[in-house]
Parts: C-alpha cells; sequence; structure tokens
C-alpha cells in the first residue's frame, strides 16, 4: 500500500501522540530484500532514539527482511496488519496470470512465495492483527481455503515468534480504516500488548 492509503491509520496514531512517518517503495519494481534497504536508508535520515514499525500486507515481510539485514535500527515496537507471514496462498494461486505477474514477480522471492522468509530473531514486541471478513482478491480464485479476510489466510499471519495475535472483523484493505485496528495499534505500540489494560513494558529490544 502507498503512503496515501496509510493516511487514515496514520491520522488515528498522530491524535494519539505519534509521530507518524510514511516509507514508499516499490513493490513491482524491487524485490522485499530490496525495499528493506530503501527503508533502512530513509530510518537512517530520520535520525531516531526510538521508533515503532507498523506494516500492512507485504510491508509486514519487508520488516522481517529489514530486522534480518540490520541491527542499528532505533527501539521500538512492530505491528502487522493482515501480512502473510508464512506466505501467500492468493498470491501463489494468481503469479501465473497475464496482467497479475509483472506485478507480482519481485514480491513472489523470500515473500508472498512462503519460502526463504528471514527467520525472526529479534526481541522486540511483535503484534499481528488479522482481518476475518471475506472480502477481497480471493474472491476471483473462488474463494479462501480456510478463514481469512478475502487476500490473506489467518494461518498465514500467525508466527510463533509473536508476542501477541488477534483477529478483527474487517477484511485486508479495510485493516488499514478501521477505527478498532487504529485503536488495537496504539495500545500495542504504548504497552506491547492489544489488551489497554496490560501494564507497559520497556522497549528497549533491539
Amino acid at each position: 500500500m502507498n503512503p496515501l492509503e496509510m493516511r487514515f491509520l496514520g491520522k488515528q496514531l498522530q491524535k494519539s501522540g505519534f509521530k507518524v512517518h510514511y516509507v514508499f517503495y516499490q513493490s513491482v519494481l524491487k524485490t522485499a530484500k530490496q525495499n528493506a534497504q530503501v527503508i533502512h536508508r530513509k530510518i537512517q535520515k530520520l535520525n531516531l532514539p526510538d521508533l515503532h514499525l507498523i506494516g500492512h500486507s507485504l510491508g509486514g515481510v519487508i520488516i522481517m527482511h529489514l530486522l534480518d539485514q540490520f541491527d542499528d535500527l532505533p527501539a521500538g515496537r512492530i505491528v502487522m496488519l493482515g501480512s502473510p507471514v508464512n506466505g501467500s496462498w492468493v498470491a501463489q494461486k494468481v503469479q501465473d496470470w497475464p496482467l497479475i505477474s509483472p506485478l507480482l514477480a519481485k514480491s513472489m522471492p523470500s515473500a508472498l512465495s512462503g519460502e526463504d522468509i528471514p527467520k525472526w530473531n529479534s526481541g522486540r514486541d511483535w503484534g499481528m492483527i488479522a482481518g476475518t471478513k471475506n472480502q477481497g482478491l480471493g474472491l476471483f480464485t473462488g474463494g479462501l481455503p480456510g478463514e481469512g479476510d478475502g487476500s490473506v489466510l489467518i494461518k498465514e499471519t500467525l508466527h510463533p515468534m509473536q508476542t501477541e495475535h488477534i483477529t478483527v472483523n474487517t477484511s485486508h484493505t479495510g485493516l488499514l480504516f478501521s477505527k478498532d485496528v487504529a485503536k488495537l495499534t496504539t495500545n500495542f505500540l504504548n504497552k506491547g500488548s492489544f489488551d489497554s489494560k496490560t501494564p507497559s513494558r520497556n522497549t528497549d529490544q533491539g
């Protein structure tokens, strides 16, 4: 998703006191690993003492590449929204379609293919929000073979190293325009938990 599509969520986070920065990456022209390098250069220019990272869909997998390649990132927490950290069934299903193939070619290796995705070796708090409203690209393939947000299966968003995983009744794109998702994201960035009643933990993870 481009920065414009992230603006609603960004504005909700700004209302909660966060300073928000947006990053544009070219998923059609660069691989997930290459886009992680683009984001790293952006982070270096910001020169911040701490920084939380939020990634939607493929953006979450790019964050995994970012943490795998660089150990000089500011301390902070990670929230992913509908990110297929185990690969994407839908992407694999449509990758050979004539109009879709060129759009996905760079994002399949070490990302949407589910193969060679970096291991999670970070000690950072990591929260995943997954949608359960089945409205999305999967409808063009006859539907997802399981519960999901229309584009990504819930099981594709699960990872044993996640601090917390939670589902909400929204679609894949709807994750970006949901006030409930914004609230949950705010809770996690502040406390390391989606539950607002959980005491805060420090964020000195690297």
